[in-house]
């Protein structure tokens, strides 16, 4: 076209109600260039501003005004009319997934030996990483050692006995009736420092050559761990009871590596590893016990509870009018289909802390809420499912850190008895068969796969096949946790 043909064609184009990228388009797929289609467009457009002045303003302006009219009248008065049509479902059965009440008597509880720890642990100050890579057997200074050991002599004796009470329970657990967002927690995190600076002194005491009392020292954080996990207790308490069981089973492996114990003896402690490996039951109870807590949660903020509404949105926009209104608006919130949600979900984890170790797949839990704010306005219970996005996390993967703690159990089990076979014999078993039934009742087992646990006298290893369900003859890496293969080194 020429200049004023593609001016004309322009104008009409606009004119018309055609947007400027369509023309655009279809002209550069005629052939023109871009310079002229752009120029084209500089001087149609304050004609075409003119003639929309001229015939449409008044129009426009009304629509306009009609919309945000419209917009501001939604916003105001749509949870009110949808909170005359919603509808909560009636009060649900959990009972087969609530908690029992027990009772434990202090003299035998753990736990009561457990909170004398609390924040009173003495750490070299500045060495927190140190202690942390020593307890971990990834670094050693021998001075600090001694100065940990020494500065928290009264500290090991609450640790030990409560290594030698015959349970464990929290007082907050016990009763249900006792549980609710506004109960305290005990101090999980002196638990697990405590763990490490036990390791920390076992490897201090078998560098002395007293491996006797190294081992004990290391099994008490798997004895405390193992009561906790039977008890009736918190998921994040169950968690920091498999972080203490870990850490001292891998102080285990490390001691007995220069252990000079004759074989009878190592054999025992092989065979006392049998007692530290079935805690399935104490799983469930935990996931019970968190349904507990959400149900709880749940019930308080339907009930107004200004803490529990700050405990979920934070303390300033608990304070918002606006959220608060929505709390008490039976269409963003239903109390009882967001109990259902979370029992659905306590049911799914106890399902699946029943299953083999090899079917446990872990998956991304699915979002309920909406992300886009607008969705989010006009959608049903949006409190409750929000909810349930900020505290569900995947079913399996607590039950999966369950079969890594099993297996490793399993391989210091293997690890030691291999040790003990060895410091008898002079050489490795061929196989861990040879282990039966002198250094242990049975072989092993791979949890991940069911079958006995794996090991290589050539490479001096043993290891599991993992959830890949491969054997490919072991891995190496510096973590464990993270290899197709999970592998544990022999170094003796």
């Amino acid at each position: 076209m020429e200049n004023q043909q593609l001016l004309d064609y322009v104008k009409q184009q606009l004119q018309q109600g055609a947007d400027r990228e369509t023309i655009k388009t279809f002209l550069t797929a005629q052939g023109e260039q871009e310079q002229a289609i752009n120029e084209a467009f500089q001087a149609a457009t304050p004609v075409f501003v003119a003639f929309l002045k001229k015939k449409k303003w008044k129009k426009i302006v009304l629509i306009i005004a009609g919309v945000i009219i419209l917009l501001v009248t939604t916003v105001i008065f749509l949870p009110g009319v949808l909170g005359l049509f919603a509808k909560d479902v009636p009060p649900i059965n959990d009972s087969d997934i609530l908690l029992k009440k027990i009772s434990v008597p202090n003299s035998e509880n753990a736990y009561f030996d457990l909170t004398k720890l609390n924040n009173n642990l003495y750490e070299p100050e500045g060495k927190s990483e140190l202690v942390v890579n020593m307890a971990a057997g990834k670094s050693w200074d021998e001075a600090v050692a001694e100065e940990i050991v020494t500065r928290n002599s009264e500290f090991f004796e609450y640790f030990a006995e409560a290594a030698r009470k015959s349970k464990f329970q929290d007082p907050v657990s016990a009763d249900p009736a006792k549980m609710t967002p506004n109960a305290v927690l005990p101090s999980l995190n002196s638990w697990r420092r405590m763990a490490r600076l036990s390791a920390i002194r076992a490897m201090f005491l078998a560098k002395q050559g007293k491996d006797k009392e190294a081992i004990e020292e290391a099994l008490n954080s798997v004895k405390i761990g193992q009561k906790i996990q039977e008890s009736q207790v918190l998921l994040i308490e169950y968690v920091v009871a498999i972080l203490m069981k870990g850490t001292g089973l891998e102080a285990i492996q490390r001691i007995v590596t220069s252990s000079k114990l004759n074989g009878s003896k190592l054999a025992s402690y092989a065979q006392e590893l049998n007692a530290f490996y079935k805690n399935e039951d104490g799983l469930i109870n935990s996931f019970k016990a968190e349904y507990l807590f959400q149900s709880w949660a749940v019930d308080f903020l339907a009930s107004g509870n200004k803490e529990a509404l700050q405990e979920i949105v934070g303390e300033k926009e608990s304070e918002n009018p606006e959220i608060a209104g929505k709390v008490k608006n039976s269409y963003y919130f239903q109390p009882n289909k967001t109990k259902l949600t979370f029992a659905e979900y306590a049911r799914q984890n106890i399902k699946i802390a029943n299953q083999p170790c090899g079917e446990i797949k872990v998956a991304e839990v699915p979002r309920l809420a909406p992300t886009s704010p607008a969705k989010l306005y006009a959608e049903e219970n949006a409190i409750g499912k929000v909810l349930h996005d900020v505290i569900a996390a995947s079913p399996a993967t607590i039950s999966t850190k369950k079969c890594e703690e099993d297996l490793l159990v399993a391989a210091t089990q293997a690890i030691v008895a291999i040790k003990a076979y060895k410091n008898d014999n002079g050489n490795y078993p061929t196989s861990l068969n040879d282990l039966v039934p002198r250094y242990l009742s049975s072989v092993p087992t791979d949890f991940f796969d069911g079958r006995p646990l794996k090991y290589s006298s050539v490479k001096k290893i043993v290891y599991s096949v993992g959830q890949g369900l491969q054997d490919l003859g072991g891995s190496t890496g510096s973590d464990w946790h993270k290899m197709p293969n999970p592998t544990f080194k022999i170094d003796f």
